[in-house]
């Protein structure tokens, strides 16, 4: 029983490490309408930047059992847009200063900026955003925040 417990904690430590050091290669391009996309895949016949994606990962080996368990239990997102500079930046600063492992969603289009409404049910969503497993909580409030990230299990901050 000890050794099972043994090799799954191994192997998920593995997995973990391998995840945090994943970085997704995104390419942006301009179609013949005007319109930006981006994509993990390039189209074959048009002009792309090929951008990294900003690396919000935390170290696998420093997450404790408690942070694996509400990430996996209740994964972070925090949607941001880049008129947010200042607020955006205390949201960021406050999931780094609790190790929350988490991801980035930039809204600046139309299409992103209506997929946000409709996970907060509203019409004018506006950013930060912070979506804790299927809980959408808009707008940056510390307090909010970490009760929610409290709730499903986050460990405080140090």
């Amino acid at each position: 029983m000890v050794g099972m417990m043994t090799k799954t904690a191994t192997l998920a430590a593995i997995l973990f490490v391998s995840l945090a050091s994943a970085q997704a290669e995104v390419y942006r391009w301009t179609d013949k309408d005007g319109k930006v996309h981006y994509s993990d895949n390039p189209p074959p016949d048009a002009k792309v930047e090929q951008r990294k994606m900003k690396d919000n990962s935390v170290d696998a080996s420093e997450m404790g059992y408690e942070t694996k368990r509400a990430a996996q239990l209740a994964p972070v997102t925090l949607y941001v847009s880049s008129d947010c500079k200042v607020v955006c930046d205390q949201a960021r600063k406050l999931l780094s200063t609790r190790k929350v492992p988490f991801n980035e969603s930039m809204v600046n289009t139309q299409e992103q900026i209506d997929a946000l409404a409709q996970l907060l049910g509203k019409k004018d969503p506006r950013a930060p955003t912070l979506k804790v497993g299927n809980k959408p909580i808009e707008g940056f409030e510390a307090g909010a925040w970490n009760s929610a990230l409290d709730t499903v299990g986050y460990p405080k901050a140090p």
